[in-house]
């Protein structure tokens, strides 16, 4: 699994942006169910969902942290790290965000990690029900009195 991730980087750093279908050998395409930034994408509509929006992020960069790995049995595992995905969208917008991953992948075949499943979030503080767009908070950061934070 870690090869599948390390090969994922290579792709959004180098490769999306000339290339963005390349990107779907990475994917479980009609099994595929996400929770994504924007919403939820229901199986088998990952693949529609992958044509829009992975061309219209294609210019930028990937750095991934806190990477954990957990292969389950020979054929399933899962992934948990943040993502630091910054860059400029088609329409000339950037971007940068710093979110929360969970991947559910499956091996198929001869040995391809396939994901199927990920879901994507950000913190929020649940006094303010502002997003942390940085992911930069811990969980008892977010709860307590407006502009308090827990503990103080």
């Amino acid at each position: 699994m870690l090869q599948h991730w390390k090969e994922f980087a290579y792709y959004c750093n180098h490769v999306a942006d000339k290339d963005p279908n390349a990107g779907k050998r990475f994917y479980e395409l009609g099994d595929a169910n996400y929770f994504d930034l924007m919403g939820a994408v229901r199986r088998p509509t990952f693949e529609p969902h992958f044509d829009v929006i992975t061309p219209f992020l294609a210019k930028a960069n990937l750095e991934i942290k806190e990477l954990e790995i957990v292969a389950i049995t020979p054929e399933c595992g899962y992934a948990t790290a943040y993502q630091h995905y910054w860059g400029t969208t088609t329409d000339g917008n950037s971007f940068d965000y710093t979110y929360r991953t969970t991947s559910i992948m499956r091996r198929i075949g001869a040995g391809d990690w396939k994901y199927v499943h990920e879901h994507y979030s950000f913190p929020c503080n649940m006094t303010t029900k502002a997003a942390d767009f940085t992911s930069g908070a811990d969980a008892h950061g977010n709860i307590g009195k407006k502009g308090e934070k827990s503990g103080q």
